[in-house]
């Protein structure tokens, strides 16, 4: 096995080749294993090799190489060892004025690293809050502003982050050296000064008093407050004599330097630049830090509709050169300013929504007047007119519909953008005339007029939509699916959405929603879609294939959807239920007094037409009352109809007809099993008359005019039919009861009389109502 340390020791230390293999150790990755003491060994020699170069001058920036090399398989027990020693050497090479930027970079990342990973180290912690931080702050305060790089400020954010509490107390010094970056156009240092100077606030906040009038600021709106009075003020020096600005009151701001006004383009360009940082800096304080945001939302939206406002219109028509720099200088202040409401949209989604009607507002004055550029201005190099300013706001509409969904409310606005959007949408045409009539016999003054009236009157060649009419509610789809058709089998030389994948790939997301949310005014563009999407199968762009596929299986199920499961309607069952119902009581008709679930009883006192019919259940025990059960419309109706043509009825001439109510109660009865549990009683009462009365108890309707007369009996006589509902006997509502029992009150019977003379009269009303019953069915066979 081979041993390492003979490697090592096989080159001079000093040497390069030592250095270089010493740094292929750390990083090597191989299966190749050794023993756990040779590799204990091993990192002990590096280690020490490490301490060796830090501490000679000369070779202290390779010592730092190989520790920022092996920095991360430190254990805690090493970091603990020497974690101070390696900061000490590396502030010594911060603090030295020959160190170069590239050596500063190397001292930054290595002092940061130890800084996060020794803040579990109790006695390593101790020492940096109470000596470290206070010695970082001064020498990176008095350093040359040419070596403020963007390692220092990464240097500075750790503190901030780590040791908040410390940072604190050196808040002014730390301020002064982020907004050293204030007027910088290096966009790489700006935005890293940005991050620290909301890592700053964030620090200061226990320290923080709001000043007497504005009690209602904390220490994170007051900061972005004063960022907003910063911006007013630019806006005030840079416009107030030329566009009639709303006035502010400018209460604080921030403590920045002046701007010479001896170079007057040098001045309007570098208020430029202070103006697009500032507006970085107020961005990066809207996305918060971690969950904890705040925003005053008034303020914020005071400054983007101030500046939003002016126009090239308000200035370009003027002569001096003030004008003409302010009319160069603008589209990158609305740039900035919409990079401002997209971080206020990012960071508070859903709370900004009660503004959206004045963020919608705001991208359609934009639209608007970016759109209305004469024909005869272009710009130098070429490209659409306010292309970088109109790209800001479908950017930033794009977020605020993102994060607040359905409820954007761009439905109340839509009409007014869809042609701008769609405009923009499709690439422009090479202005190319196409065709031109025949030109055999028109004089050269008609040759011209009609070539004019060509290029004016050229759909192709102004790059506008092919109709003027009113947007359909097709346009979108008529656009899009060309663009696709075009894109992968037109030859021609537009190249645009073939070089640019992302556009394509959102043209292919808008042709899908289309196809899975289509109008219900609107064919499905199904199979265009098909087609495409084939097509795209073998695209370069892997988003596109996955998006495309995705696209083909939710078609698939469009285009062949599942069969439904066969299963018999609810109706056809209940039909089934009914005829096994009425063949199971045919055949068990003869054997009717015998059955435990229904009872079947028919009084004959003359096989003629007087007869005395009534169904009732011998299992029924309850009272059901008539507002508890819950009755089918069906039920009613057949009820209600079967009462009225029995009360008007005069007399019933055949058995066959009282046969036939029979057979239409018990189908009632039949048919509503699944809904009532129990059977209803059917009372029908025969008077001498020759009238027949239908009592049915358990519904609740009112009762005609003409039948009133036919269901009134005395109250006795009505209770008694009511409470039959829970017994099993045999209520008789006739009007020989009626008379019988007006005798009855007028001589009273003894108590077993009655009870006798009453069982009586019910077994002789049971035999003839079961003869007369079987005649029936004989008839009827």
């Amino acid at each position: 096995m081979a041993i390492v340390t003979e490697l090592i020791n096989f080159f001079h230390h000093n040497s390069k080749e030592y250095k270089e293999f010493i740094q292929h150790l750390i990083c090597f990755n191989g299966d190749t294993p050794f023993n756990i003491e040779e590799v204990d060994k091993t990192q002990n020699v590096i280690i020490s090799t490490i301490n060796t170069y830090l501490n000679e001058s000369q070779s202290r920036y390779n010592g730092l190489l190989i520790l920022d090399k092996i920095l991360p398989q430190c254990s805690k027990d090493i970091l603990s060892k020497y974690c101070i020693l390696w900061m000490s050497k590396a502030t010594q090479m911060l603090e030295s004025i020959h160190s170069t930027v590239h050596e500063l970079s190397l001292v930054c990342k290595v002092l940061g690293y130890l800084i996060i990973n020794s803040k579990d180290i109790s006695e390593i912690q101790k020492q940096v809050s109470m000596q470290t931080v206070k010695q970082l702050i001064n020498i990176i305060s008095n350093m040359n502003i040419e070596k403020q790089c963007g390692p220092i400020y990464y240097l500075i954010a750790v503190l901030l982050h780590q040791y908040p509490e410390v940072c604190e107390r050196y808040q002014v010094s730390i301020k002064k050296i982020i907004l050293l970056q204030i007027d910088s156009s290096q966009e790489n240092l700006v935005n890293a000064s940005a991050k620290c100077y909301a890592l700053l606030v964030r620090a200061a906040e226990r320290s923080f008093k709001p000043p007497v009038s504005k009690l209602n600021y904390t220490c994170w709106t007051y900061n972005q407050a004063i960022i907003c009075n910063s911006l007013h003020s630019i806006m005030d020096e840079l416009f107030s004599n030329l566009v009639e600005l709303e006035n502010v009151h400018i209460w604080d701001k921030l403590e920045l330097s002046n701007i010479s006004e001896e170079n007057i383009i040098q001045f309007y360009f570098k208020q430029k630049q202070r103006f697009v940082n500032l507006c970085s800096y107020l961005s990066y304080m809207l996305c918060g830090i971690g969950k904890r945001n705040s925003v005053l939302p008034h303020d914020i939206l005071k400054v983007l509709c101030r500046g939003l406002a002016i126009q090239p219109s308000n200035i370009r028509n003027q002569n001096s050169i003030r004008e003409q720099i302010l009319y160069l200088i603008l589209p990158e202040l609305h740039i900035a300013l919409f990079n401002v409401l997209d971080s206020l949209i990012s960071g508070f989604k859903e709370h900004i929504i009660p503004f959206g009607s004045t963020i919608l507002e705001l991208f359609l004055q934009t639209l608007q007047w970016t759109e209305s550029v004469p024909e005869n201005q272009i710009t130098i190099n070429g490209n659409k007119p306010f292309k970088n300013v109109r790209i800001s706001v479908y950017k930033c509409l794009n977020s605020w519909l993102m994060n607040t969904n359905s409820l954007s409310g761009i439905e109340t606005v839509a009409n007014e953008y869809l042609p701008y959007i769609l405009k923009d949408a499709v690439p422009e045409k090479n202005r190319v005339l196409l065709t031109i009539q025949k030109t055999q016999n028109l004089s050269k003054r008609a040759l011209k007029r009609l070539r004019n009236s060509q290029y004016e009157k050229g759909t192709y060649l102004n790059n506008e939509i092919s109709s003027n009419k009113e947007h359909y509610l097709d346009t979108v789809q008529n656009i899009v699916i060309p663009l696709l058709y075009e894109c992968y089998l037109s030859t021609s030389e537009q190249k645009f959405y073939k070089e640019h994948s992302d556009c394509r790939l959102l043209l292919f997301r808008v042709l899908r929603a289309l196809q899975m949310n289509p109008h219900p005014l609107l064919p499905l563009p199904t199979q265009y879609s098909i087609e495409i999407f084939e097509m795209a199968l073998n695209d370069q762009d892997l988003r596109i294939i996955q998006e495309v596929r995705v696209a083909l299986a939710e078609l698939e199920k469009i285009v062949h959807p599942y069969a439904p499961t066969i299963q018999l309607t609810q109706v056809e069952t209940i039909q089934n239920e009914f005829i096994t119902n009425i063949q199971e009581r045919n055949t068990t008709m003869d054997d009717v007094p015998s059955s435990n679930n229904e009872t079947v009883t028919i009084e004959d006192t003359e096989l003629s037409a007087n007869k005395k019919l009534k169904v009732t259940n011998s299992d029924f025990n309850e009272i059901i009352e008539p507002s508890a059960r819950n009755i089918t419309e069906d039920e009613v109706s057949i009820t209600e109809n079967q009462e009225n043509q029995v009360c008007l009825e005069e007399e019933c001439s055949t058995v066959e007809e009282q046969c036939s109510t029979v057979e239409e109660q018990m189908t009632v009865t039949a048919q509503n099993e699944n809904i009532v549990e129990s059977e209803q009683a059917i009372h029908i009462c025969d008077k001498s008359t020759n009238e027949t009365t239908l009592i049915l108890p358990m519904i609740n309707t009112e009762t005609s005019e003409e039948a009133k007369p036919l269901l009134t009996t005395n109250k006795e006589t009505n209770d008694t039919c009511i409470e039959s509902m829970d017994t099993t006997e045999d209520v008789n509502c006739n009007s020989e009861n009626t008379s019988e029992i007006s005798e009855g009150n007028k001589k009273p019977l003894t108590e077993k009389e009655e009870k006798e003379e009453k069982e009586e009269k019910e077994e002789e009303e049971e035999n003839e109502i079961l003869q007369s019953f079987k005649d029936v069915l004989k008839n009827n066979d």
